[in-house]
């Protein structure tokens, strides 16, 4: 396994953009880390993982990490297949979502991330799952971590996406009381007070 040092320098740490609602919290979650007193040192480099229809991310995280100093260029992008667009049939998007997991599978290989960072869009379900079975067979480092910040609009209930997810994820982080104490005895749910 790579030394600390190595995996710091030269393992990406993968954001999962949405469209809309999803890439705007992403944005402001992005910018809070890159503001921390380390968070530049420790997230980078970073890959923004976008559907490959999505017309918006790009230039929204662009110009939220301008604000922040950080400037990015054509290889901080990667495009990925959707797993299910609005609209598409169920039985449709059984074969985009297996499609989209092959992509998952092969990039989470290629780059081994030391962080998967992501917070609801459909696109994240492929990444978290190759991510998680990658590291279970030891092709990832065992200190790379899948963190999942639940959307600020959940009250009560967690996201399709959320409870899902929740059993492969290292950490899934919620902003509100009531959400926190239904999920007091999960172990990788916590709660830190409104992060956006």
């Amino acid at each position: 396994m790579p030394s600390k040092k190595e995996d710091n320098n030269n393992y990406p740490v993968y954001i999962v953009l949405g469209s809309g609602g999803h890439t705007a919290e992403m944005c402001t979650i992005n910018m809070a880390l890159l503001n921390s007193g380390r968070g530049r040192s420790i997230y980078n480099p970073l890959r923004y993982i976008i559907a490959n229809d999505d017309i918006t991310s790009r230039s929204r995280i662009t110009s939220a990490m301008q604000r922040v100093g950080v400037s990015l260029d054509d290889t901080s992008f990667i495009y990925v297949p959707r797993s299910r667009k609005v609209g598409q049939s169920y039985f449709s998007s059984v074969f985009t979502t297996l499609w989209a997991l092959i992509w998952s599978f092969w990039l989470v290989w290629r780059d081994q991330p030391k962080l998967l960072l992501c917070n609801g869009p459909g696109t994240c379900l492929p990444f978290c799952i190759a991510t998680y079975i990658w590291k279970r067979l030891g092709r990832l480092h065992s200190n790379t971590k899948i963190v999942f910040v639940e959307s600020w609009c959940r009250v009560r209930t967690l996201s399709l996406s959320g409870k899902l997810l929740r059993p492969f994820l290292d950490l899934l982080v919620v902003q509100w009381p009531a959400l926190a104490e239904k999920y007091k005895n999960a172990y990788n749910v916590k709660y830190f007070g409104k992060i956006m």
